[in-house]
Order: structure tokens, then C-alpha cells, then sequence
């Protein structure tokens, strides 16, 4: 027997992005201790037009939803059955992001119990290739009335549970069962209901050992589930388990967005230098290699990012610690793009470069290669670790917002820094604020960049704004 509350549920909706798309029909079948409780079906009006082949699909057409409630009429209701049970559903995450995105719209956090029956299936039915609700059916003999459409599939989901009950002893499928929904270990120390309370939302998070001792940070665009990663025995890393073995407390910063989440997590890496992480820059200057030969410049030169009255964004290569580091780029850039060492500034004295003796210099040294043909490939040579210049006239503003949580972060940057930072809303934590700064930071730089490259329909970038953080 089937132990336990679950719902067998099946969705049909406009398309397939939980994100974009909107459910049409929701129907389900209510079972405890594997024995059937009650059904609930209702069609769902998505408010807006269902595509043309979607409605060929599951013959629910736009005037069959038109006078359906919306979900949000039904949110309280089907919140109140499905609270606390079991979701089971064939590709249970693809009914499971609907359900989320459409109940986080109404305010409501939905975090339940996964069960799905295509991996059961293939844990039962290891030598089957298919395992598609169509071929399920088909194998197994099993009845559909009608195939995409909510209860009828809800219906097929629960024979095939009853089917594999009557066919295989109770503890192979009970073990089956138990094994799909194995929920991470967590540490002694962490109650579930510290797991609980952590949102499915961007932000950063905080392991903590004795006396506040900061172990890890870390960042996602779902913080509860990233989280939860670090328990599971099945990925467990070295540095996972030894987190384990310390952690006190868990403290999270719902953040706006994953933008505002990576540049918090760059920031207090370095601030409060946890244990665990691989240690982000934290730097009160750079070396770089300066070349811009349309300027005169014969040799690209080390040198470190305070001796510029202002930063050459588009003239500046890579970011090291040392001028060491900077010296080793070139000399493997010259062996890799056979560049004179001469000419580069690296080797001095007369004659060839060690590299030209070795076959692997050009010329440029003895006048086989002109020097613009050699400057024209150091730069090619370079280009990967260029800095570029700021792609707007002035400043931006990058603007996140999440309704879930109710907050608002506004970015003012300008040359690749964030000079200005306004945070709203009533979940804000101002103890973990974002500190603007008039240094150049590498990571904030990498961050923004990848960022502004991005393209992201729900991102807001406002160029020249006047106002102040854009308030």
C-alpha cells in the first residue's frame, strides 16, 4: 500500500513556459493510504488567448474558459486541498512550476512533496525505453476517456499507481516511492523549520558555525532550494560536508532580483571572508597592461589602475595582483602568437629575442616584421582580456523588482561601478546594504558586463536618467 496524503494531478495550460504561459484546466485525484478520497476538475480562464494548436491538442477553446473563473478565484480553494499533500503528476515539474508561478501571484508560497511518475516508471520498468503516459497506458492496458484533458490524464496517472500496487510487492514500491521523495539530511543543528521559512526566491544566504563564525555564502535566483542542494547526500562535496559538521545557523537576504543578489554576495564575500569560499578580490588597486598604440604607445606597459587620473576603459587588458602576473600574460601570449619580447617591452639588449633564436618570434626584433603588423597582432593577442569602454554616454540605472517579496533595488552605474544604490520595500534588510564604492572593482565589473549582455525581457534599464536612483 501506498502510504500517506497525495494528489494526482494533471494541468492543461496555453503553452509550456510556466513563466509565460497560463493554466487552462486543473484536475486532480485525492488518494490517502492508497485508497481514492475525492476529484476535483475546473476549467481555468488563463485571461488570454489560447494558441490556435494548443486548442487542437486538448479541444479547450477560448470560448470554453471565457466565462471560467480566473485562477486567482480559486487560489483559496484549491490552496486548501492540496495543502500538505503529496504532488504527483507525470513530469511533476512541469505542473509543479505552474502551480508555483501562479500561486506566488496570489501571494502564496507553494513548496510541497514532489512524486514523479515517469522516474517511477523507469525505476519499476528498467528494461522499457518509453515511459510516456501514452506508452504507459498502452503497455499496461490502462484506460484514458480523453488524453489532454486535466482529470481524465489525473485519472491515468492514478491507475498506473494502483497498477504497479497489484503488480510488484509493497516494499519495491514503497522503497521506489521513498527513494524519489528522499529529502536531504539536514544538519543536526538545523530544524526543518528554519528550511521552511527560507524563501523560493533571489538572494543570498549565510552559513553560520560557532559564535557567528561566517563558513559560507552564497547566491541564487532560488535561495530555499540552493540551500537544500548543499544537504543532499546524493551530491554531497568535501566542502559541503565539512560546512556540515560546523554549521550553527542559517541567516538569507532576499534580494530583488539574480542581479542584485550576485553583486551582494561579491560584496560580502570580501567583507566578511567566510570560511569555505573561494575568496572573491578584494583589492584596494590592480595591476593591468596598458596598450593603446593609436595613441604612440610602442609597448604595452604593466601598470597599476591608481597611477590613472581616470581609468582608459578600452586601452586596459586583464586584471592581476601582481605586475609578475601581468609579465607571465605576455610572455605566454608572445610563445602562443609568436610576438617579439623585444618589442613588447619584456627582453632589452641588442640583437634578435631569445624567441626569435628559438623559431618562435616573427622578426618584428630584426626587422623581418613590421612593427605595425606586430602591434596589430598583440592587440588580436590581447582582445580576450580587454576591459572595454563603458558602453553609454553617462550614467544607468538597473532597476529590480519582485513582487513576492516586495522589494525594489535600484543600481546607479556609471564605467563599470556602481555609484549609487536605493533599496525599497518592506522586506528590505538594511544590515546587509550594498555599499557603492569610487574604487574599480574587478568582480562588480564581470557581474555588470555579463549582465548588460544578458538578454532578460524582465530587466529595466533606464540610460541618462536625471534623477537620483530613480527616485
Amino acid at each position: 500500500m501506498i502510504t500517506g496524503n497525495f494528489i494526482f494531478l494533471d494541468l492543461e495550460t496555453t503553452g509550456a513556459t510556466a513563466d509565460k504561459d497560463r493554466i487552462t484546466e486543473i484536475g486532480f485525484i485525492e488518494v490517502k493510504n492508497g485508497q481514492y478520497v475525492d476529484e476535483w476538475n475546473v476549467l481555468v480562464n488563463p485571461q488570454r488567448s489560447i494558441p490556435d494548436n494548443i486548442q487542437a491538442i486538448t479541444g479547450i477553446s477560448n470560448e470554453m474558459v471565457a466565462n471560467a473563473p480566473t485562477f486567482e478565484e480559486i487560489s483559496s480553494e484549491l490552496w486548501k486541498r492540496l495543502d500538505g499533500k503529496t504532488l504527483v503528476a507525470h513530469n511533476v515539474r512541469f505542473d509543479y512550476s505552474f502551480l508555483k508561478n501562479e500561486f506566488k501571484v496570489c501571494g502564496l508560497t507553494y513548496q510541497p512533496k514532489l512524486l514523479c511518475t515517469v522516474k517511477l516508471s523507469r525505476l519499476l520498468y528498467p528494461n522499457e525505453r518509453r515511459h510516456g503516459l501514452d506508452s504507459i497506458i498502452k503497455r499496461l492496458g490502462l484506460t484514458c476517456d480523453t488524453r489532454h484533458r486535466a482529470l481524465s490524464d489525473a485519472r491515468a496517472i492514478w491507475d498506473f499507481a494502483q497498477h504497479v500496487q497489484t503488480h510488484f510487492e509493497a516494499n519495491i514500491v514503497n522503497e521506489s516511492i521513498k527513494r524519489l521523495l528522499k529529502e536531504p539530511s539536514l544538519p543536526a543543528t538545523i530544524h526543518k523549520s528554519t528550511i521552511d521559512a527560507i524563501p523560493s526566491c533571489p538572494g543570498v544566504y549565510i552559513f553560520k558555525g560557532e559564535n557567528n563564525a561566517v563558513l559560507y555564502i552564497g547566491k541564487s535566483k532560488n535561495i530555499r532550494s540552493r540551500v537544500m542542494s548543499h544537504f543532499s547526500g546524493d551530491h554531497s562535496s568535501r566542502k559541503d560536508r565539512e560546512i556540515n559538521q560546523q554549521l550553527q545557523s542559517i541567516d538569507w537576504i532576499e534580494t530583488a532580483g539574480e542581479f542584485s543578489a550576485l553583486l551582494l554576495e561579491s560584496q560580502l564575500v570580501k567583507t566578511l571572508r567566510p570560511l569555505f569560499n573561494r575568496q572573491l578580490r578584494k583589492k584596494a588597486d590592480y595591476h593591468t597592461i596598458h596598450w593603446d598604440p593609436s595613441g604612440g604607445q610602442k609597448t604595452p606597459e604593466m601598470r597599476v589602475l591608481s597611477e590613472f587620473e581616470k581609468i582608459p576603459f578600452g586601452a586596459i587588458y586583464g586584471m592581476f595582483d601582481t605586475k609578475r602576473q601581468a609579465t607571465k600574460l605576455l610572455r605566454d601570449l608572445a610563445k602562443e602568437y609568436g610576438l617579439c619580447l623585444k618589442t613588447l617591452g619584456i627582453e632589452g639588449g641588442k640583437g634578435p629575442c631569445f624567441s626569435h633564436q628559438l623559431g618562435q618570434c616573427k622578426g618584428a626584433c630584426v626587422g623581418d616584421e613590421t612593427h605595425l603588423n606586430h602591434a596589430m597582432r598583440t592587440s588580436i593577442a590581447l582582445n580576450k582580456f580587454l576591459i572595454p569602454a563603458w558602453p553609454y554616454s553617462g550614467d544607468i540605472l538597473i532597476i529590480e523588482k519582485d513582487i513576492s517579496n516586495e522589494i525594489t533595488e535600484t543600481h546607479r552605474i556609471r564605467d563599470w561601478r556602481q555609484t549609487d544604490y536605493c533599496l525599497t520595500g518592506e522586506k528590505r534588510r538594511p544590515d546587509y546594504h550594498i555599499e557603492t564604492s569610487s574604487l574599480f572593482d574587478y568582480d562588480a565589473f564581470q557581474i555588470i558586463r555579463k549582465y548588460l549582455s544578458k538578454k532578460d525581457s524582465k530587466r529595466t534599464i533606464i540610460t541618462d536618467p536625471d534623477d537620483r536612483c530613480g527616485q
